[in-house]
């Protein structure tokens, strides 16, 4: 199974995971406590995504990228903005829950156990729980995207330097062809010394 592919399941099965042991064993007023802090961190992290999406939406520059080499640096852009778009949805929908499930605490915690030793607060703390630990894991791939940007990036500007560099180089050995000096007749031939 390929690193990518356990990534995702992780992504997916760690989250539920978080929200069923959550559900289980946590109060909604746990969460309740903490929602100043949770509010604070999903909305410093929705800010940071509305700064870097524009950022990476003007990554491509021609840098005389020949057409196979500007499309692979295009669709890895429009991997990472749908990567963005996707967490930035996360975070938000994490902050609704956390929002609205601390304002109906009391509602919510009047009906103690409705079935096995879960209450209609196990929903909320469910959902709390799975979206923040969902935005948690996904934060992770924010640095590796970024990181595999800036290599793509700096693997095609180099290639592109290095293609000017030969263009330059033939360009120069071309014109010193053309402007060859004009010698006189018999220049540079040896002279015999007179007798």
């Amino acid at each position: 199974m390929r690193p990518t592919t356990k990534r995702k399941i992780a992504s997916l099965v760690l989250p539920l995971l978080a929200g069923a042991a959550a559900a289980y064993y946590t109060p909604l007023s746990f969460w309740f406590d903490m929602k100043e802090g949770l509010i604070a961190f999903l909305g410093f992290l929705a800010a940071s995504l509305m700064q870097v999406m524009p950022i990476t939406a003007n990554f491509v520059q021609t840098d005389k990228l020949n057409p196979a080499e500007a499309r692979k640096i295009v669709d890895s852009l429009t991997r990472q903005q749908h990567y963005w778009i996707g967490l930035l949805s996360a975070t938000i929908a994490a902050l609704l829950a956390v929002i609205i499930f601390s304002a109906l605490k009391a509602p919510l915690e009047k009906h103690t156990e409705v079935w096995q030793g879960m209450s209609y607060s196990s929903i909320g703390c469910f959902f709390i729980a799975y979206l923040f630990c969902f935005v948690l894991i996904k934060m992770l791939g924010l640095f590796e995207g970024m990181l595999s940007l800036h290599n793509l990036r700096a693997e095609l500007v180099i290639v592109a330097a290095n293609r000017s560099a030969a263009e330059k180089k033939e360009a120069i050995q071309a014109s010193a062809g053309e402007l060859r000096p004009v010698l006189p007749e018999g220049y540079g031939a040896i002279a015999k010394p007179p007798q």
